[in-house]
Parts: C-alpha cells; sequence; structure tokens
C-alpha cells in the first residue's frame, strides 16, 4: 500500500538502492566496529583487574595460574582489530555499491531525506576508522604498559 501512494503521487523512494545492500549486513557493519571495541575494552579490564588487583591489595604482578594473561590480552586486542578491519571494508563496499543512490550533494540531500543506504554505509566506514584508531590505541597500550604496574 505506501508504495502505492508513493507512485501515484510521484514521489521517488529515499532510498531507491535500498534492494542493492541487505539491512542486516549494514547494520552489521555499522555496529561491528563498536562492538569489537566495547567487547576488547571490557575483556581487557576485566581479565587484568582481576590478575593483579583480586582484593584490597594490589599485586606486584600477576600470580600464578596468569601466565597466559599477556598472551591473552594480546589475542583479544588483536580478534578487536579484525573485526572492526572487516567491518570498515564491508562499509565501504556496501557504500562504493550505492555512492550513486541519489544525485546532488549533501546539503541537498539533507532537506529532501534521500541516500539513506548510502548515508548508513558511509557512517559504517567512518566509525570504523575511528574504532580501528582507538582499539590500535588500546593495544598499544597493553603491549607498552607494564604488568600490573610494577
Amino acid at each position: 500500500m505506501p508504495k502505492q501512494i508513493m507512485e501515484a503521487y510521484g514521489v521517488e523512494h529515499p532510498a531507491p538502492h535500498r534492494g542493492k545492500v541487505s539491512d542486516a549486513l549494514l547494520f552489521s557493519a555499522l555496529l561491528a566496529a563498536p562492538l569489537a571495541w566495547a567487547a576488547q575494552l571490557l575483556l581487557n579490564y576485566a581479565l587484568a583487574a582481576n590478575a593483579c588487583f583480586p582484593r584490597e591489595a594490589p599485586k606486584g604482578a600477576p600470580g600464578p595460574g596468569w601466565e597466559w594473561l599477556e598472551p591473552g590480552l594480546l589475542t583479544i586486542n588483536l580478534t578487536a582489530l579484525a573485526v572492526a578491519f572487516a567491518a570498515t571494508l564491508v562499509a565501504a563496499a556496501m557504500w562504493r555499491r550505492t555512492s550513486e543512490e541519489a544525485h546532488g550533494g549533501h546539503d541537498r540531500l539533507i532537506d529532501v531525506g534521500h541516500g539513506r543506504t548510502r548515508f548508513f554505509a558511509i557512517w559504517g566506514v567512518w566509525s570504523g576508522v575511528w574504532f580501528i584508531i582507538q582499539i590500535l590505541f588500546g593495544t598499544i597500550a597493553a603491549i607498552g604498559a607494564p604488568g600490573c604496574g610494577s
């Protein structure tokens, strides 16, 4: 019914290339990098805090049984980086596929509300780039900082 109404008034759909990209893939690419960063941050903090500060007094170094901590943190960081990088590449591919979705500059498109698919794809690219940078900073900190602050 809505499609018929739009056609009756001669109005084009605001996202004419929406069929070129699946919604699930579009929003996965948009959200994967921030979720990878959140997982990296939370897992690193939980593991490092438990190894170095398990009770009321901090330890100088992780105790026995925590030998896997540094390689584990590095694995978490590299996995988060890989997920964010892959999501950014997928978002870039979707943006290329829908880059001609609407004619005109961004000022005109904002006023008329066109290019929705292209908008989400480019935000997937930019958020991916920024979260890759954030994950890299967390990785450098995890590698460069001494264990348990000693």
